[in-house]
């Protein structure tokens, strides 16, 4: 997925952008496309309209909830049609799955990135933590989506977010020190954890204070592994 080239965790972090994802001509990405006989290509308009409903769900959420959240609430926000939404999705649930992976792979992606530019496991644990606050501080419509509503969009969903969670999981075992008399879903446990805490902090509207979890999260991911005064010294 196209994101802009910088060193992890300096300057300004970047949006979730869809347009880049698909990558559009500016003039053209998921702006209306005109009517009647424009001259362009299907698979592009098809393209255009499917990411413009994603967007559309991506916004529709925080305002109403995925339980509230209505076909037509998306359609009126992506500027098309029932039978539009219809040719791309078959359910409400459908387009929120797709909204879903790929929202948590782009984060993923920017979190592994992060994570791979320190050689040291406690520190890439610190600064994948880190680029994983950072983002969902700088798209706060996707914080909501990944900490809240996936728990709420139904039993699919929720085994989704499982899933992502099991692969941040494989990130946080990687390298570690071995404790085999530690649990086998440790690194599950200590991440849903952090996700509760994440999930609170975006519920009570305060996603833009998300950093100042980081020395706190960095600090009890470390400590079954590292014990507590060499992860505080890190984590700080």
């Amino acid at each position: 997925m196209a994101r802009p080239e910088r060193p992890p965790g300096e300057g300004e972090p970047p949006r979730f952008n869809l347009d880049a994802l698909a990558e559009l001509p500016a003039e053209l990405a998921l702006g209306q496309l005109p009517s009647g006989r424009h001259g362009l290509p299907r698979s592009f308009v098809v393209r255009n309209q499917r990411l413009r409903i994603v967007a559309a769900m991506l916004r529709a959420l925080p305002r109403h909830g995925y339980a509230d959240t209505t076909i037509g609430h998306i359609t009126e926000e992506a500027g098309v049609s029932r039978a539009a939404f219809y040719g791309q999705f078959k359910s409400k649930e459908e387009c929120f799955l797709a909204t879903y992976d790929l929202a948590s792979r782009w984060l993923r992606e920017g979190v592994e990135e992060a994570a791979a530019a320190s050689k040291e496991w406690p520190t890439s644990v610190r600064a994948g933590v880190a680029e994983a606050l950072r983002l969902l501080t700088a798209n706060p419509a996707l914080a909501h989506l990944i900490a809240i509503e996936a728990m709420q969009a139904g039993p699919v969903a929720r085994k989704r977010q499982w899933a992502c969670l099991a692969r941040f999981a494989e990130m946080l075992r990687a390298g570690r020190p071995a404790r085999p008399e530690l649990p086998a879903n440790l690194e599950e446990l200590l991440l849903g954890g952090a996700l509760s805490v994440v999930a609170r902090q975006v519920e009570s509207d305060r996603a833009e204070q998300l950093p100042d979890l980081e020395t706190a999260l960095v600090e009890c991911l470390l400590i079954p592994y590292l014990g507590p005064e060499e992860s505080k010294r890190i984590a700080a």
